[in-house]
């Protein structure tokens, strides 16, 4: 069973939404790149960043990397918001109405590695309602360990409560799983790409009834 919880912390890829989102996300980046650098370099500048982040890239990281190297990131930022956040494919997106009930009992905080400029975009267009969260929060990503303990920990302090008292509920292991355990904090590995996963652990574990939002 699980220990008592006060605060839950949800991702937002493929934890709010499911669908297959990233296909050939990394090659989309090098296109855009390669508008304004070399092919060479800019698979150079490409593969640095995936190497930081365990084979994915990320903006903002690219971003410092071309402020570094001392090209043109204002450039490279206008071609993110104009191309990058393009989802090719049809997405189930969780129920507002789940997460609306959620609130009344839980602080529920939403924390992604991706950057804020995204996360507004996505949030708008699945229509999901950011309200129901205390804070949407993009992670550090030139935080020393670049990942997101460091953000769960100051949710702990700023809540004022017990590592145990907090569940973060995820799709990575590498980004949500393996942070969520070096912080204390119990976790929910949600993968299946079905909601139903997340409503049944929600219920089994006496955190909510979601019987209701199941289909």
């Amino acid at each position: 069973m699980l220990q008592k919880i006060k605060v839950i912390v949800f991702d937002f890829d493929n934890t709010l939404y499911n669908g297959d989102v990233w296909t050939n996300y990394n090659n989309h980046v090098l296109k855009i790149l390669e508008k304004i650098l070399p092919h060479k370099e800019a698979k150079e500048l490409l593969d640095a960043s995936v190497k930081v982040f365990q084979g994915n890239v990320h903006i903002d990281h690219i971003i410092t990397l071309l402020k570094q190297k001392g090209y043109d990131y204002e450039k490279f930022l206008s071609l993110v918001k104009e191309n990058v956040y393009v989802h090719p494919c049809e997405v189930e997106v969780i129920s507002n109405d789940f997460l609306k009930e959620l609130s009344k009992h839980y602080e529920i905080y939403c924390l992604s590695m991706s950057n804020e400029n995204y996360l507004d975009f996505y949030f708008d267009k699945y229509k999901i309602d950011r309200a129901v969260f205390k804070e949407v929060l993009s992670a550090d990503l030139l935080a020393e360990d670049k990942s997101k303990v460091p953000v769960l920990l100051d949710i702990i302090k700023k809540e004022n409560i017990k590592s145990t008292e907090l569940l973060m509920v995820g799709d990575s292991y590498s980004h949500d799983i393996l942070p969520a355990k070096k912080a204390g904090v119990q976790y929910l590995h949600y993968n299946s790409g079905n909601f139903n996963q997340l409503y049944d652990y929600f219920t089994e574990n006496n955190i909510l009834n979601c019987e209701k939002y199941k289909k």
